[in-house]
């Protein structure tokens, strides 16, 4: 009698307990990454010369759900693609790219910029590159936030965007 009564009030607690779970099934579709048209590519140049093309050709990427700070992170690690334009000896290939949400509630929006290195040998004509990935909150519920991805044009080091 005694188990019965403290299966019943067990029962009972339990479904008066505050629900504090997430169901990982929601985030399938999660990121929902879109690469920036305007910043898909740029070209580096020196001397005069157009060196080498760098293109957003794709992503890697999942979600989660960070229980340490109650949100779902998306983690987006971009593909690129580096192809030689000129015959030269120049083997390493440095360059910037940003990940960023552009919609939704203002804590979540910003813009993190990345920097990573391609080692493209002599002789070689083109590499593929995913870096290591970014990490970005997506607002709870939101799990088809837009994030956008996209390259940096930096004119010291003498890059510009192409269309």
């Amino acid at each position: 009698m005694k188990t019965k009564i403290l299966m019943i009030a067990s029962a009972f607690l339990a479904s008066c307990a505050p629900v504090d779970y997430y169901e990982p099934e929601s985030l399938d579709s999660c990121p929902k990454v879109q690469i920036d048209g305007a910043n898909k590519s740029i070209i580096q140049k020196a001397a005069g010369y157009d060196l080498f093309k760098i293109e957003v050709v794709g992503y890697d990427g999942h979600c989660y759900f960070d229980e340490r700070v109650s949100k779902v992170k998306a983690v987006v690690a971009p593909r690129f693609r580096v192809t030689r334009l000129d015959d030269t000896s120049v083997e390493d290939v440095h360059f910037s790219y940003y990940i960023e949400t552009a919609e939704g509630p203002a804590r979540f929006l910003g813009k993190k910029t990345y920097f990573t290195e391609v080692k493209l040998p002599k002789g070689a004509k083109e590499a593929y590159h995913t870096p290591k990935p970014g990490e970005l909150s997506v607002p709870a519920g939101e799990h088809e936030a837009d994030i956008y991805v996209g390259l940096y044009a930096i004119r010291a080091d003498s890059e510009y965007k192409t269309k």
